[in-house]
């Protein structure tokens, strides 16, 4: 009747359920004695009407008994009915908690190449919705499937312990009833699937889209968003719609069957009644025991469909499981100590895949404590330079040391602790300004997240916030401003205190007042550290102790300001077409 392989995705999921056997095995007791005591009703009724109501064996007494043995009988029932739900629901409740719990712990350590192939939406509907729907399959399968298959077997014993000829007269549609259930849940799977591919798909899209709805509303694209989302709405629906076809197929087709087996059961007991061969309390019981076997039965076939959807689900779960982080560490990685921030790159490449190399032969020494810009046109290869020092990704070839040590022999943890990076657009999270900045050192005291935001000239216009520190920012930080939210950033930045800092030049899309707000936080920042600037605009990095031109993936030139102008190559057409653009701006 069940029809599910046990792939190695479920067999995965089922070790999950290994801390919880005990209460699994508990739920599928009380479920075993929820789902069988009923079966004793039909028994007594058959005696009773054909005994306790007959005029020449009528007892009153006995009957009296009979009733309250059944009243306690059924007490016991409710209270096992109970504990079979408790136990079932808290388990499944758990369970989904572990799983779910360690697929976000497993994101957080997936490579940022996953992220890059996969829209963030997708990957959320694995972790919220795909692992409610593998819930279904906790209960489902280890409480229900025991409880109505026992139910099932039990029922059929005793009608044909009652009347085999009878039995085997309400059995005769059942045949049929499999290969229809065969036929529909294949179909219903299909489709399913195919609904629930959609909406991760939907779901990516309406996620990337209400993130960039002021690019939407700016340029006016309304129409066409809301025609491409009724598009892809109306397929998913056309998908719903036919899995709606094909259960209310199921239901009327396999309903007609089983009204079927009742008519044929009174018709023939009715004939087998009159001739003597079966008294009417028998065939009252062998009808109630009908009703109680297509129950579980339709139950089975409800539960093939779960199991079939909750089997999809896990698949799906664990395709993201079984997808291995691409940077991680290896058994000897360990922590130096204190870090000074000596970078050096020796004869590295990098390719994000292998038709596109993003670096070729990379040589280049940062001293500590240094400040290095990096210059170029869009693509060249600088933002991907600064990705590789915080492992984000492992080079292809070559090496990246700190002060001496490889950084694939360093813990990423600690690798990570001594860097700190900000974004030429800033990330913020949903909350309040004192959380995104303590995001950098999750243990600071209010005093040191004070000094941070003062250091990063935050201090001043947080406090004239009407709950200051506390001031819900909205997501990304949409109530602040350009200027606070870099600034927010540089807090946190200040807060890490790491001796290695990243900056994606963090003025180049400010007015005046907040760039020099910014500069002058920027400038204490970079004291004793380690500095390497990703450069935008030319003018903000000319007192860079070393300047470091990138094209087409190389390293081109190398120098201080005055250095590379003097060479009249790249560096010197960078600046010069800058300056000539700021002039005619200027004058205009």
């Amino acid at each position: 009747m069940l029809n599910f392989v046990i792939s190695p995705s479920l067999k995965r999921f089922l070790s999950y359920v290994k801390p919880y056997r005990w209460s699994i095995i508990a739920a599928t007791f009380c479920g075993l004695l929820k789902y069988n005591i009923p079966i004793i009703f039909p028994w007594i009724f058959k005696d009773v009407v054909d005994r306790l109501l007959s005029p020449s064996s009528y007892n009153i007494v006995k009957l009296h008994y009979t009733m309250l043995a059944l009243i306690a009988i059924f007490a016991f029932w409710a209270v096992v009915t109970y504990l079979r739900s408790y136990l079932a629901d808290r388990t499944s409740q758990r369970l989904i908690f572990d799983l779910r719990h360690e697929l976000y712990v497993h994101l957080q350590r997936m490579s940022l190449s996953f992220y890059e192939k996969r829209r963030v939406g997708s990957v959320a509907s694995r972790l919220l919705g795909d692992i409610s729907v593998a819930q279904n399959f906790v209960g489902a399968a280890f409480t229900n499937t025991v409880m109505d298959a026992s139910s099932l077997f039990l029922i059929a014993f005793l009608l044909f312990l009652m009347n085999y000829k009878l039995a085997l007269v309400s059995i005769a549609i059942f045949p049929f009833y499999v290969f229809l259930n065969n036929l529909f849940k294949a179909r219903i799977r299909k489709t399913s699937l195919l609904a629930r591919e959609k909406m991760e798909e939907i779901s990516g899209d309406v996620h990337e889209k209400l993130s960039g709805i002021s690019i939407i509303q700016s340029y006016t694209r309304e129409k066409s968003e809301e025609k491409k989302f009724f598009q892809d709405n109306r397929e998913y629906l056309s998908y719903q719609l036919e899995n709606v076809k094909h259960n209310a197929a199921a239901a009327s087709v396999i309903g007609f069957l089983t009204s079927i087996a009742p008519v044929l059961v009174v018709w023939y007991g009715a004939v087998q009644v009159i001739h003597g061969h079966l008294t009417v309390g028998e065939l009252t019981a062998f009808y109630a025991y009908l009703g109680m076997f297509y129950t579980p039965l339709n139950r089975l076939t409800e539960l093939n469909i779960l199991l079939a959807n909750s089997q999809s689900a896990i698949e799906r779960i664990f395709e993201v499981f079984n997808t291995s982080p691409e940077v991680v560490d290896h058994s000897a990685a360990r922590e130096t100590g204190p870090m000074k921030g000596e970078i050096e790159f020796s004869n590295v490449y990098f390719a994000y895949e292998l038709s596109k190399i993003a670096l070729k032969d990379i040589n280049l020494r940062i001293p500590a404590n240094s400040t290095v810009a990096l210059v170029g046109p869009s693509g060249s290869g600088k933002s991907t330079f600064a990705k590789l020092i915080p492992r984000f990704y492992d080079v292809s070839a070559g090496t990246i040391t700190i002060d001496g040590f490889n950084i694939r022999d360093l813990k990423l943890s600690y690798l990570r602790r001594k860097i700190a990076t900000v974004p030429q657009d800033p990330i913020l999270f949903s909350g309040t300004i004192y959380e995104n900045i303590i995001f950098g050192k999750p243990n600071a005291t209010r005093e040191e997240v004070s000094l941070a935001a003062l250091s990063a000239n935050a201090h001043n216009f947080i406090c004239k916030l009407p709950k200051g520190y506390q001031t819900e920012i909205g997501e990304d930080g949409l109530k602040l401003s350009g200027g606070q939210r870099q600034r927010v950033a540089l807090a946190r930045a200040f807060l890490k205190n790491a001796p290695i800092l990243i900056l994606d030049e963090a003025t180049s899309s400010l007015d005046s007042e907040a760039e020099n707000l910014i500069q002058q936080a920027l400038k204490r920042l970079m004291q004793n550290r380690t500095t390497i600037i990703i450069a935008h605009r030319l003018s903000t990095i000319q007192s860079a102790d070393i300047i470091v031109v990138f094209d087409g993936g190389r390293i081109i030139e190398v120098g201080s300001h005055q250095e590379l102008l003097e060479l009249y190559g790249l560096y010197h057409r960078l600046h010069e077409e800058q300056f000539h653009k700021m002039f005619i701006e200027s004058v205009g």
